[in-house]
């Protein structure tokens, strides 16, 4: 691993906290179709990228002001694809999580993933990965209820997601 490569580190839901938030908000899992693959704006590639390799299967979690119905939070929910090596069949990540500026303070993506834990308790594990320089996402991911279990990389060639043994 060269010393460029930023460091990844990886948790599991453990015992999951129970977060709230305010109930000015709406929440759902949201299920691709290959012609509409997000509610979200931006690039449509990762989405076409991961509706292929998961065979449809990625859950995309939405958390809307109920008000305005703008998109305060999403996470996506993926199950094992490639790029995640070290991962089991039954297992599923949850990535590329993103909050609204305007939201931002208001639990939602602990909330978030403690939803999605709790929704998908019956797998075994549920993994969050983060930068390690990602402060505000290593605090969300303790207080949901995740514990670190391993570091890792991404490799330079496909991107691929590796723990480190």
């Amino acid at each position: 691993m060269a010393n460029k490569q930023k460091k990844y580190w990886f948790y599991n839901k453990d015992k999951l906290n129970l977060i709230e938030i305010d109930d000015k908000f709406k929440y759902f899992f949201f299920k691709p179709t290959l012609f509409n693959l997000k509610l979200h704006k931006g690039s449509v590639k990762l989405y076409l990228f991961w509706y292929i390799f998961s065979l449809g299967r990625y859950r995309i979690f939405y958390i809307l002001e109920k008000e305005s119905n703008n998109i305060a939070h999403y996470s996506n929910i993926l199950p094992k694809i490639f790029k995640y090596d070290f991962m089991k069949n039954d297992d599923w990540y949850i990535a590329n999580c993103y909050t609204d500026a305007e939201y931002r303070g208001c639990r939602l993506y602990p909330f978030a993933l403690y939803f999605i834990g709790k929704s998908f308790d019956h797998y075994i594990v549920v993994w969050g990965g983060v930068r390690e320089d990602n402060i505000a996402s290593i605090k969300g991911l303790v207080r949901a209820g995740y514990k670190k279990v391993s570091d890792g990389y991404k490799s330079k060639f496909f991107g691929i997601y590796r723990v480190n043994e």
